[in-house]
């Protein structure tokens, strides 16, 4: 409900101030034809897929485990907020490495920041991400795990205003201060920048970035998005399945 809501807020703000609602209708029909693929398997489908299959898997491979994790119920949310936060730092380094980069690269083609490019990507990606895994497998061990899931909520609301343009102004107080705990629209923005990609690779906390000599966060943002590529929407979908290139 929370990321739900989130959603419905931020698409409100988009459609309702005059820049974000320029930018947002100005891309093609194919490219919204890719984002709702995305927010559909991202928003729907994967959670399904969470509860049902992996779930299912868990208790059908591992059945004396269930519930067996017992923690209080704040250090569930710890462990999903910060714990499974610093294992999607490194898997999201580890798709930007040359071995992975083509099963992520699509989502680096977007023109623009906005809410409706959160979850661009190929069909299938979404399974590369550790969120799928590692979150269906702490949910079936947790004895209690209503703050856990509610970790991952906020998770996702925070990706969702990561992609979108409504933050403090780079240069701002207010935004050094949020800076120094979360990864901002500033920052998410330069990592969508054709020049620093390789740069901010955290979602909740700016920490790990800070930690690993990946922070970056100028006082202005960057000019241009999005990487160069010949790929159709077809071969978007289903890339790197499809003949086609992306830049690096």
């Amino acid at each position: 409900m929370m990321v739900f809501a989130t959603f419905l807020i931020l698409a409100a703000l988009t459609l309702l101030v005059g820049e974000s609602r320029r930018s947002a209708l100005s891309r093609k029909g194919e490219d919204w034809a890719l984002d709702a693929a995305g927010l559909i398997i991202q928003g729907i489908v994967i959670p399904i897929l969470q509860t049902t299959l992996i779930y299912g898997l868990f208790a059908m491979l591992l059945p004396q485990l269930k519930g067996t994790l017992d923690v209080h119920p704040a250090l569930a949310f710890v462990l999903n907020f910060i714990g499974v936060d610093y294992l999607y730092y490194w898997n999201h380094r580890l798709l930007h490495s040359t071995t992975f980069w083509d099963t992520h690269a699509v989502h680096h083609t977007a023109k623009q920041m906005d809410l409706f490019i959160t979850s661009r990507n190929t069909l299938w990606s979404s399974l590369l991400i550790v969120y799928v895994w590692v979150n269906g497998l702490l949910i079936f061990l947790l004895k209690d795990p209503r703050l856990f899931i509610l970790a991952i909520s906020l998770t996702a609301s925070l990706d969702l205003w990561r992609h979108t343009s409504f933050t403090f102004k780079p240069q701002s107080r207010w935004h050094g201060l949020f800076a120094l705990v979360l990864i901002t629209p500033n920052e998410h923005a330069w990592h969508h920048s054709r020049t620093k990609a390789n740069k901010n690779f955290g979602a909740n906390l700016s920490i790990w970035d800070r930690l690993h000599g990946t922070y970056f966060s100028p006082t202005q943002l960057p000019e241009t998005f999005g990487i160069a590529s010949d790929l159709n929407l077809t071969r978007k979908l289903f890339f790197p399945f499809t003949p086609g290139k992306v830049a690096n």
